[in-house]
């Protein structure tokens, strides 16, 4: 299968997680933060800007109760991208109240935002930890201009001035972090397709196995492997020999494209070596794209006068377990075994992986 053209992936999909580290910890420094909060509120000389200290109490117990009910589902190995999506807005959120509510004129409560950003780093990926840097840098300014009139202060535009240009350096750096973000994934791209075929290549194979067999074996579905080998008998031409094989690997590699179905596994194994897992599949489905294979190459090979030709062998996987090197091993011995006798150029060669034949 030809790799994926998009290099997009939305920075909170998923695979942008790196997963909650130490939930516990989080969650009591998380709960002890809350209630130093409290205190400090309690504390502080001047009243609170927008609300009375007891709907300020209210609203962080609020926080604790839906951090400790986010907190304990990751502790019981339940975590999803929207439990950490939720995590990191209730902490932002959290801040920026109480920052709203702090009547200093340079709130030190300004850092509960940056232990907020410091939290979210320690969950996601680059990209989308950039994305929460630059939107709580922009509800950062927004809630201090609202605040400003509340503790009947002037605007001190040294103040201001700092979180503008805070603005401007976490929008550069979400700028460049989305383009290392789409370098890399492009590099990861290019580490999962072979670059003369455009189809996967052999750690590929491998990580598809790794979740298909056990699948299989779970549901007992049929899926059967299959392996190609492209054989040059003899070249006779002006053009390197090199430059011929790449051709023909190339040619073979489009017509698996334009037959492999998309849910199927078709993979440049190696030197002429084509590999492919087939999802729920049956024997005789396997054995007519084989044959479609090999005739549509064959006949292109003969066309072009070139004495090429594509030996096809496979294996159904048994429902047992079984190591995917041990029914690869078995289906090239099958497959030298019909060359020996001149077999296998036309229809594919059957290999038992489950008894070594």
């Amino acid at each position: 299968m030809s790799a994926p053209k998009s290099d997009h992936i939305s920075p909170f999909a998923p695979q942008q997680f790196l997963g909650l580290h130490l939930p516990r910890a989080q969650l009591a420094f998380r709960i002890a933060l809350a209630l130093l909060v409290l205190t400090y509120a309690y504390f502080v000389p001047a009243p609170l800007t927008l609300t009375p200290y007891v709907v300020f109490l209210i609203g962080v117990i609020v926080y604790i109760g839906i951090q400790s009910l986010l907190g304990l589902t990751t502790i019981f190995n339940k975590t999803s991208s929207i439990i950490l999506n939720a995590i990191t807005m209730v902490d932002i959120i959290g801040a920026l109240a109480v920052v709203l509510n702090d009547p200093n004129t340079f709130p030190p409560t300004q850092v509960l935002v940056f232990i907020a950003l410091i939290l979210a780093a320690a969950q996601h990926r680059q990209q989308a930890f950039m994305t929460v840097l630059a939107s709580s840098v922009a509800a950062s300014i927004i809630v201090i201009s609202i605040r400003q009139p509340l503790i009947d202060q002037p605007y001190n535009a040294t103040f201001f001035g700092m979180i503008v240009l805070l603005a401007a350096v976490s929008l550069a750096l979400f700028i460049v972090a989305s383009h290392l973000e789409h370098l890399r994934n492009r590099a990861s791209r290019v580490t999962e397709t072979d670059p003369l075929t455009g189809l996967g290549n052999r750690w590929t194979f491998y990580e598809a196995a790794k979740y298909l067999l056990p699948y299989h074996q779970r549901n007992l579905t049929p899926m059967v492997v299959m392996y190609a080998d492209i054989e040059v008998t003899q070249y006779k031409g002006k053009k390197p020999a090199k430059t011929v094989n790449q051709y023909l690997l190339k040619q073979f590699a489009s017509i698996v494209d334009q037959r492999v179905r998309a849910s199927d596994i078709a993979v440049h194994y190696g030197g002429n070596e084509f590999a492919f897992l087939l999802v729920d599949t049956t024997t005789k489905d396997a054995e007519t794209l084989a044959f479609d294979l090999q005739q549509n190459f064959n006949n292109w090979a003969r066309q072009k006068e070139l004495a090429a030709y594509a030996h096809i062998g496979m294996a159904v996987i048994p429902p047992r377990p079984i190591a995917m090197d041990q029914v690869l091993i078995s289906i090239n011995a099958a497959l030298h075994r019909a060359r020996q006798y001149k077999k296998g150029v036309s229809g594919a060669v059957f290999a038992d992986p489950e008894h070594g034949r």
